[in-house]
């Protein structure tokens, strides 16, 4: 069978659907593909079911949060923003509220609820859904698109990739809009899981488990000398570290990273006087004592301790300056060796996908085959956490379906 349309999407998460349902402008124009048997499988997980899908705040607030993609993600996202899709949700009759943090989430805590509003507005602005339909391959000639599922041959004028990219794989995010874009002609960059946990490397303190850390200063030292340094709360795990601060900045970690985090908020000169000032007055005080009233947490003082090769009951006057050095490095730096981060099957987003370079950033659309689009994680596009990825997940659906509806005759 060959059915023709002006648009094939493939993918039916939050950038799929809401690209189909704004790129139909006839009744059957647009063909919306789902390998799995029901869409937005991912979209259902998001904020443990509660999705969180975007924040609050000016929206040119958010293109620093998107790692190297800043410039990339500003036009989408200034043509369609946190104030325009809740609009869009309460226009359908998704109540939304945001929490004292900023983030926006829908009134009833259901994902649910926005997933049955962009089915409900695809099937009345006429998008033909078919679902158990993997795209198996694609062409493009000057005829338009072709692709192959089980068994049908779909063809249209305009093609949107918007599959996702490897996290989650038991939704159906398995990579396979990578390799349909590979095949047209486009440079996949290398992907890697991101918003994921670290476990450390042997011996790691258990003892630690359940430590929650404020906003540290966290800095990454890379193999090849490079230095990536963030701010973000961290919790310390039973073989790790975890928290939005190491989650934001998993997408350039690496194994066998060395993670340093600051103790204090105190730089290390004011640590240094800290300390100096304490120890020369608490001669008979003991230096557990003198590091709790630094404000760091007790179990992770006895750990600098250790690490220091001190003894709980030393005496601030029994201090060497050599001593006072040492725990000046582990109070500003305390080092974590990463061992491995978590792979795909618990990173909450993909960094790396379809190069950015071939690509119009204000309208999705390929810079190698014309009429050809994408949408959401596909992309060399991964947000922080807190509802960057949702937001650029309708952002960007809605300017591959604006650039298609501008080309059609």
């Amino acid at each position: 069978m060959l059915s023709r349309f002006k648009t094939i999407v493939i993918g039916a998460g939050p950038a799929g659907l809401f690209c189909a349902l704004n790129a139909c402008t006839n009744r059957d124009d647009v063909l919306l593909l789902e390998k799995n048997g029901s869409p937005g499988r991912k979209l259902l997980l998001s904020g443990s079911g509660q999705c969180n899908f975007s924040r609050t705040g000016p929206i040119t607030d958010f293109t620093g949060h998107y790692g190297g993609a800043s410039n990339f993600v500003k036009p989408a996202l200034l043509a369609f923003t946190n104030r325009d899709l809740c609009a869009f949700l309460e226009k359908g009759g998704v109540r939304t509220f945001a929490r004292e943090d900023g983030k926006l989430f829908p009134a009833g805590m259901r994902a649910s609820d926005i997933l049955a509003l962009l089915q409900r507005v695809c099937m009345e602005n006429g998008v033909k859904m078919l679902f158990d339909s993997p795209a198996e391959a694609v062409s493009h000639d000057e005829g338009g698109f072709t692709v192959n599922t089980h068994g049908s041959v779909f063809s249209s004028d305009s093609l949107v990739i918007a599959t996702g990219g490897c996290s989650y794989p038991e939704t159906g995010s398995t990579g396979d809009g990578l390799a349909l874009a590979s095949s047209l002609g486009h440079t996949v960059t290398g992907i890697t899981p991101s918003l994921t946990h670290i476990t450390a490397r042997e011996p790691f303190p258990a003892g630690l488990a359940g430590i929650s850390m404020k906003n540290p200063a966290i800095s990454l030292h890379k193999a090849d000398g490079r230095t990536v340094s963030a701010r973000g709360d961290v919790l310390f795990t039973g073989a790790g570290l975890s928290g939005p601060g190491i989650l934001d900045l998993s997408r350039n970690i690496s194994d066998g990273d060395m993670l340093s985090l600051a103790l204090t908020e105190k730089t290390a000169g004011e640590v240094e006087s800290s300390l100096i000032d304490a120890l020369q007055a608490g001669g008979k005080k003991a230096v557990r004592t003198i590091l709790k009233s630094l404000g760091i947490p007790e179990r992770l003082v006895d750990t600098v301790l250790e690490m220091a090769g001190m003894p709980p009951s030393r005496k601030g006057g029994e201090i060497s300056r050599t001593d006072r050095l040492k725990l000046l490095g582990l109070i500003t730096a305390f080092p974590v060796t990463v061992a491995k981060k978590g792979g795909f099957r618990v990173a909450m987003a993909t960094a790396g996908g379809v190069c950015r370079d071939e690509v119009n950033r204000k309208t999705m659309e390929s810079r190698i085959t014309p009429g050809l689009c994408f949408a959401g994680e596909v992309l060399d596009v991964d947000g922080d956490t807190g509802g960057y990825n949702i937001q650029w997940a309708f952002s960007s659906g809605m300017a591959a379906a604006r650039g298609i509806r501008a080309g059609q005759p």
